[in-house]
């Protein structure tokens, strides 16, 4: 049945209804007319009708009993009265629909350890079924019987999904969190038939393909992957989602189309085309939470059911779905690290024309009229790529020229990520060394704000509690010089080393300075006000004499420009002005004062009616703001690469912590892009963000093969195979020794040794010492 009929079906449209709390699983009978639901607090069976869904059977009630307590359902395919549950105390239960109150808890199996993850019956025997849990095991029960038949040992922690094929009767699937995939033979329960590694993380869902031999899996990682299982299981195809696969479902009378849904983030229901894996052939986005379950209605490739954890129960139409290729932009550009351009747009598609005319020429063509990316030839489409190359001249200078060529934005990127340094010396010491890397390689603006960052942070020592401050803090105390900087817990200190006031008094006179608004002291009239803890104390002529500008372009009108000048946002620092009052109309003196002599011993105390406060200025906000702004010109590495230098000091900044976690990623990805991989791992182990820690964390273990047999070195014991019995794999190809130290192998034929001798053969020789596969050594 081809695509575009299904725009012409309007037999199905889109229900819904709310539950009593989430489903976790559903289940369709064999007729397709009934869907059951499980959940922590549900377990109901409804009628789908053609207009919404009628409860029919609620097997809970008001028992709360945790073996009522489900995790997955399923329904017998030949039997509509008979379903399972496996529930999260490990109990796996049986029900039959047939009978009334308790008595339809049929069986109670109460033999795994832990929780019981998934429970499927037999596509044939309909006794028959198989339940896997979080112990690892995997148990097959007779209902006919009132314990387990057989157990199945997976070695591993957890059995998150199993699966009967549809074409070979005795064979089932295990997906294991540990990444690998097992076929079982039902009738030998001590070995499994096949075990292959198919994920680099969790596999939690799986499902075979109704006519092909084909194994879908579904992992943490992201990514479903279709495994074709004739013979040695090989990968035919694998689909990019952005989010964690939590259920996938093939769908019916579509050999291509499978559907999936996420554990986390995505909130859709996604319908694919394997063989065109980057963007959903279909969407359905009606739900508002997370969905948990999926599943077409029988045969009906137009009809989808899904639940999800906002309570909800959808019968989506296929015609509603939303086609994400017809929203997608069809071209788009990338940036290299050489800064070379890569270009891609869609190729348009063109049809043969189809009139009888006896001109026409056999090599016309015409435009279709059809919607070709969403309909039948979705995966058809193709785009076509240019790669644009930087010339060897730059800005007209050729490079074998004397005249030196500005330095190019990923040259610098390259140079400062390797030469910066931010950890291992004292904070002064990073800051000029970083100032000099930055002023090589022509960043200025950095220039200036790592000569800042010394100033205000690298003879200051920063001691806990550390305080934010939004505003300055006024002081009464006239005794502020401006010639240093301090920190609160050495103001005593600093008072003591002043040796003159601003009024030109020794310690000692500045006492007797009368002060008209001591009354509105608020310390009993001492005068004295501690400055804030972590506040400092900048004076202009400290700004002046002790800051030196790479770049006097830079300064203007007063303003420190940072960033490009032709975005560049002004950051002014406060000036500490005083008020001056206004000079007052003096009486003339009267004739008898002026005959009058001055007493003698007059004292030379300036007696003023009001001391204008002293405004405190605090560094961290503007450095908190210089560091946004470099963000947001684009160098979030040395806005990144300053925050890490600053240690401690960093919790002085008004940054939050959702914005440094995104700087660290956006300055990851571009070390990943430039392959420093070294700076990478660097910046993320000097992260305090527990987020960015986990990153070198991930995906750090790889599966090798025997070189012998060709299996998975699945064993504990280094490099011994434990179906061949052999250890040969750890050996040298070349020489034959035992390999100590590092090691090189090929991903083909898993033959390797010491990466010396590898690189000394392979210069001379391209097929394997010893089996003669075509190796490439790099």
């Amino acid at each position: 049945m081809p695509d575009s009929l299904e725009d012409k079906d309007t037999s199905t449209i889109s229900l819904r209804i709310c539950v009593e709390g989430h489903a976790n699983a559903l289940a369709l009978n064999k007729d397709n007319n009934q869907i059951a639901l499980a959940g922590r607090s549900l377990l109901k069976v409804y009628a789908i009708n053609s207009n919404g869904f009628t409860e029919s059977c609620n097997m809970r009630g008001k028992n709360q009993n945790l073996s009522y307590s489900a995790n997955d359902v399923a329904w017998s395919t030949l039997d509509s009265n008979l379903l399972a549950t496996a529930a999260t105390n490990g109990v796996v239960s049986v029900w039959d629909l047939s009978k009334f109150g308790r008595q339809k808890q049929l069986l109670v199996y109460n033999e795994h350890e832990r929780t019981a993850h998934t429970v499927t019956f037999h596509s044939s025997e309909p006794n028959i079924l198989i339940s896997g849990s979080q112990d690892g095991t995997i148990k097959c029960f007779d209902i006919r019987s009132d314990k387990s038949v057989n157990t199945y040992f997976c070695n591993s922690e957890s059995v998150r999904d199993v699966k009967f094929s549809p074409h070979t009767q005795n064979i089932f699937s295990a997906v294991s969190e540990n990444g690998t995939v097992q076929l079982w033979d039902m009738r030998k329960w001590d070995k499994c038939m096949v075990q292959f590694t198919a994920h680099y993380g969790p596999v939690y869902t799986c499902d075979w393909h109704p006519t092909r031999n084909w194994l879908a899996t579904g992992s943490r990682d992201k990514q479903i992957k279709v495994w074709n299982m004739d013979g040695r299981p090989g990968l035919e195809h694998t689909i990019h989602t952005i989010a964690v696969v939590g259920r996938v479902k093939w769908r019916p009378e579509r050999t291509y189309h499978i559907a999936s849904c996420a554990l986390v983030v995505d909130y859709s229901v996604h319908v694919w085309d394997i063989r065109r894996p980057y963007i959903p052939f279909a969407s359905f986005n009606e739900h508002t939470n997370v969905t948990t379950g999926i599943a077409w209605q029988g045969s009906d490739s137009h009809c989808l059911l899904s639940i999800s954890k906002d309570s909800t129960i959808y019968k989506h139409a296929f015609k509603d779905a939303t086609r994400p290729a017809m929203k997608a932009n069809a071209q788009g550009a990338s940036l290299g690290r050489f800064g070379d351009i890569s270009f891609a747009y869609k190729i348009k598609e063109y049809a043969p024309k189809t009139s009888g005319a006896s001109n026409t020429k056999s090599s016309s063509f015409i435009r279709r009229k059809t919607n070709v990316a969403g309909i039948v030839q979705f995966h058809l489409d193709h785009s076509k790529m240019y790669k644009f190359i930087l010339n060897d001249t730059f800005s007209g200078y050729p490079l074998s020229e004397s005249v030196s060529r500005p330095t190019q934005e990923h040259e610098s990127f390259i140079g400062c990520a390797k030469e910066l340094i931010i950890s291992g010396k004292k904070l002064a010491e990073l800051c000029e060394h970083n100032a000099e890397v930055s002023k090589k390689y022509g960043k200025h603006n950095a220039t200036t704000l790592w000569n800042f960052i010394k100033l205000f942070y690298g003879s200051n020592h920063f001691e806990p509690p550390f305080e934010h401050r939004s505003s300055f803090s006024n002081q009464k105390n006239p005794m502020n010089s401006r010639r240093s900087t301090q920190v609160a817990s050495d103001w005593p200190q600093q008072r003591s080393e002043l040796g003159q006031d601003l009024n030109g008094n020794t310690p000692e006179t500045a006492n007797e300075v009368d002060v008209a608004n001591d009354d509105d002291d608020p310390l009993g009239g001492s005068g004295v006000e501690h400055p804030p803890t972590s506040s400092v104390i900048l004076s202009e002529t400290q700004i002046i004499s002790e800051i030196t500008f790479d770049n006097f372009e830079l300064l203007r009108n007063g303003f420190i420009y940072v960033g490009p000048t032709e975005c560049a946002k002004a950051l002014a620092f406060p000036a500490l002005h005083h008020d001056v009052q206004a000079a007052r109309p003096q009486l003339d003196l009267k004739a008898s004062d002026h005959e009058k002599s001055p007493p003698p011993h007059v004292p030379t105390v300036l007696k003023v009616s009001h001391v204008p406060p002293i405004p405190m200025w605090e560094p961290h906000k503007f450095v908190s703001d210089a560091l946004m702004l470099m963000n947001d010109v684009g160098d979030v590495q040395t806005a990144l690469t300053v925050l890490i230098a600053l240690g401690e000091a960093r919790k002085l900044l008004p940054i939050d912590d959702t914005l440094v976690e995104h700087w660290f990623y956006t300055y990851v990805d571009q070390l990943h892009r430039y392959e420093l991989w070294n700076e990478a791992c660097e910046v993320i182990n000097r992260s305090w963000l527990r987020s960015v820690q986990q990153l070198n964390q991930h995906s750090t273990s790889m599966h090798t093969n025997c070189g012998e047999c060709g299996r998975p070195m699945g064993g504990k014991v280094g490099w011994y195979c434990d179906k061949c019995k052999s250890m040969q794999s750890a050996k040298c190809c070349v020489c034959g020794l035992i390999v100590r130290g590092l090691y090189a192998w090929c991903q083909g034929c898993s033959h390797g040794g010491h990466i010396e001798h590898l690189q000394k053969y392979f210069a001379k020789h391209s097929k394997c010492p010893k089996c003669g596969h075509l190796c490439s050594y790099s």
